[in-house]
């Protein structure tokens, strides 16, 4: 029996010792395998910090304030049937029309090219219409001799002006003209302009000479300047943006104001903020604004809520719960009213009116349907900051409901800003803005940039 006994509790220590060793090797196992996870969460970590890191910076390309025409475009799906390159079937061309002739020339051979016989009988004509240039005029110095004179009347003395002498400075009009449209037509640095110039028409200018060209023409410009503010004052309605420029390596703003008749007034600022609303508008501001959410606009009385950002803000969280449907409906109500608005005979003001009261009670209705979806609260609040504001273009027959008129101004200064970085002085600034305003404003209604600026140029400073 005490044999027994001791065998049992030798089997008993064997197995205990073997259990203890097997505790050892799974704490062991057990302690690798926390190192391991440890390793591997401070990896997860950095790895989730890069990823937010890196959707902060594709947030700055892609959002839904990046227009259509900055944003990536993926690449189709479909890659079995790939587009044939090309015109479709169908398309008339573009062949470019021969125009009539400013002159005729006669090309004729007095010996044959092959042998140099002068025994030739002419048996025909072949016509070849070109279109050419002149050859690149050099810079003509021309001395006007402007005489003085005292009227024997009244007494009265004065410098006879000619519409081609300029009455201060050394640069004729025409040169003026062709500096100011080699910077803002083609977008032109100073450096380039002045190389340009020189190989072209032999005319030695300096940086500095052509940037005090563009501060004559701009102090030039600031009587239309002004006078497109007074059109943007009594217009119905303005279509207006603001982007970010930098002057002198500070950050300002730059604003567009557009009428409905296309004047345009660039204002460069440094503030994002209603004062500069006031400052354009004056103290009473009496039309309406098309304009996207900025709370600064917030002191215009009536405004029209910018539906191209709407759209885009609400496509932004499509793969949310409910941002499909959500996203569904806006682009649904965006078109009924595209098409309300372009109905043959125009629907009367009394139609608008009863249509603008059902929309607008929907958009409420809308919002308060999609509120109950947690990570829709930011499409649903911008929705709601608009509310009775998506439609009040039905109000304003010819008015647009989105502000992409104003957009398509502002285009033009933010490449100008990638070329230039930042203006290198206030004046500079200033100036600028006097002549992008009448370049937009004669762009915009189809005049000729050239003339209107030379007209402009003779008045202001030849015959003024």
């Amino acid at each position: 029996m005490a044999k027994s006994q001791r065998v049992v509790m030798s089997i008993l220590a064997s197995e205990y010792q073997s259990l203890i060793l097997r505790i050892k090797e799974l704490e062991e196992i057990v302690a690798e395998l926390k190192r391991d996870n440890e390793e591997k969460a401070k990896i997860i970590a950095e790895q989730a910090k890069q990823i937010e890191e890196l959707k902060a910076k594709l947030a700055r390309y892609e959002n839904p304030h990046t227009p259509p025409s900055a944003r990536y475009k993926k690449e189709s799906k479909s890659r079995n049937s790939p587009k044939r390159h090309g015109a479709p079937n169908g398309h008339r061309g573009a062949t470019r029309p021969t125009p009539e002739p400013d002159r005729v020339v006669e090309v004729t051979a007095d010996q044959c090219d092959h042998c140099g016989s002068t025994n030739l009988e002419e048996c025909g004509v072949e016509k070849q219409v070109i279109e050419e240039i002149p050859p690149p005029p050099k810079i003509e110095v021309i001395q006007f001799n402007r005489h003085k004179y005292k009227c024997r009347d009244c007494g009265h003395e004065f410098t006879a002006k000619d519409a081609e002498c300029p009455q201060k400075g050394r640069f004729g009009v025409n040169l003026l003209v062709y500096l100011i449209m080699l910077k803002f037509s083609l977008r032109g640095v100073l450096r380039r302009i002045k190389d340009f110039a020189f190989h072209l028409n032999a005319f030695v200018i300096t940086p500095k000479g052509i940037q005090d060209a563009i501060l004559r023409v701009g102090a030039a410009c600031k009587t239309a300047y002004s006078l497109n503010i007074d059109k943007v004052r009594t217009a119905k309605w303005i279509y207006m943006d603001e982007t970010g420029i930098r002057v002198l390596g500070k950050n300002y703003w730059l604003w567009t104001f557009r009428t409905p008749d296309d004047e345009v007034v660039v204002a460069i600022r440094p503030s994002r903020g209603g004062d500069v609303l006031r400052e354009i508008f004056g103290l009473d501001i009496n039309g309406a604004g098309v304009v996207d959410g900025w709370r600064a606009y917030n002191i215009i009385p009536v405004l029209q809520r910018c539906w191209a950002h709407l759209i885009r803000e609400v496509d932004a969280f499509v793969e949310k719960p409910g941002g499909k449907e959500l996203s569904e409906t806006i682009h649904k109500k965006f078109r009924a009213l595209k098409e309300f608005l372009g109905k043959d005979p125009p629907p009367s003001m009394e139609e608008r009116k009863q249509q603008k009261e059902v929309w607008d009670r929907e958009m409420t209705e809308l919002a308060e349907q999609f509120s109950k979806f947690t990570e829709l609260k930011k499409p649903v609040t911008y929705i709601r900051n608009g509310l009775g504001n998506w439609y009040t273009c039905m109000l304003y027959p010819g008015m647009e409901p989105t502000n992409n008129l104003s957009e398509q101004v502002i285009r033009e200064h933010v490449l100008m800003r990638k070329i230039m970085g930042t203006f290198r002085s206030e004046i500079g600034a200033e100036y600028y803005q006097y002549i992008a305003s009448v370049f937009a404003t004669w762009r915009l209604q189809g005049k000729d940039v050239y003339d209107e600026l030379k007209k402009l140029l003779v008045n202001e400073l030849c015959l003024k």
